[in-house]
């Protein structure tokens, strides 16, 4: 399932309430909790990023996003991934860490690398259809990645949008790139191709294995080598949909779905490096806050859909996850 950081989705409420709109409004016509946004490492659906992109774009001051390109954003949300992008070898390199690692931020979307006629070509895609989003998402990528070229190649890169953008934006865009811009097929940062192979002299050969290591451990925990862990929790979120809460039940309907034995299910989780009951409580914690956005559903209710046996034990469940009893997250789910 494609999802992205739940960082960007964090920018987007603080830019929201930054121009005095209602943060629980936009969490709300998205589907998120805000408690899944605080969540360390937390991914958002793309599904639900999209729609939250949707209600953003139109009202976003694309400026802001933009203003002027830089990497100074990249560092502070994916340190180990721009710190590894700002030393490599040579341009080409960087791309390559840049390309390969970002699922770290987002999987839907697309940027790719393309050499022709001495000219590289980073074009960018997004799997949106929203005109407003699609902008919106490519401005802010190929500013980092102007920001990129600009780190080893200073004054070089031009950046090709395909209808014109709103003129303000467009004005500061062509100030911040010293005109660097104009329109053209599609969204797109060129530049000379034989830059890609320069060398960059400030390159640190022994940093580098250190940085590769810590992003291989981040991907390996967004991709698992093996499937079961995600198989687990797509069939807990049926069960749990269709009425069948029962921990036990539960564990043996998906044992017997995957035709596994409980012990050689519990041993591919293991090594997996989770458990059942870890998959079950993370499931258990996105239904909450989802369920909890139904003011026709007494806690209570929620709670047995959940399979806990008292309204005790879910409140219990829910302030060790999230510091606050369900009673009081509706609240201010409704209170904004």
């Amino acid at each position: 399932m494609k999802s992205v950081s739940n960082r960007i989705a964090l920018h987007c409420l603080a830019r929201w309430q930054a121009q005095g709109r209602d943060p629980a409004s936009l969490l709300l016509a998205a589907g998120i909790a805000r408690e899944e946004l605080h969540i360390p490492q937390g991914r958002i659906d793309a599904q639900r990023h999209f729609r939250l992109l949707a209600h953003c774009a139109p009202h976003a001051d694309l400026s802001n996003h933009c203003s002027p390109p830089s990497l100074t954003g990249l560092f502070s949300d994916y340190l180990p991934l721009a710190s590894l992008c700002c030393n490599a070898a040579t341009l080409r390199q960087a791309l390559h860490f840049f390309l390969h690692y970002r699922p770290l931020i987002g999987e839907c979307d697309r940027i790719v690398l393309q050499e022709q006629d001495d000219v590289a070509r980073l074009s960018y895609y997004s799997d949106s259809d929203h005109p407003d989003v699609i902008a919106m998402s490519s401005l802010v990528n190929l500013c980092y990645l102007y920001a990129l070229v600009q780190f080893y190649q200073p004054g070089q890169g031009q950046l090709v949008l395909p209808t014109p953008v709103r003129p303000k934006l467009w004005r500061e865009l062509a100030a911040w790139l010293e005109g660097r811009v104009r329109l053209g097929d599609g969204y797109q940062l060129i530049f000379p191709a034989v830059l890609l192979d320069q060398p960059y002299g400030s390159h640190n050969v022994a940093l580098q294995p250190l940085l590769l290591g810590e992003l291989a451990q981040q991907m390996a925990q967004l991709r698992p080598s093996s499937r079961y862990r995600e198989q687990v929790l797509t069939l807990i979120r049926r069960q749990l949909w269709l009425g069948d809460a029962d921990p036990r039940a539960m564990l043996a309907g998906i044992c017997e779905n995957l035709n596994l034995t409980r012990w050689t299910l519990n041993r591919h989780l293991r090594e997996e490096q989770c458990h059942f009951s870890a998959l079950l409580e993370q499931v258990r914690r996105e239904e909450a806050c989802r369920l909890l956005l139904d003011s026709s559903l007494q806690l209570q209710e929620v709670g047995g859909r959940l399979g806990f046996a008292s309204q005790s034990s879910f409140t219990r469940f829910f302030k060790e996850a999230f510091d606050q009893s369900p009673s009081q997250y509706r609240a201010r789910r409704y209170r904004g």
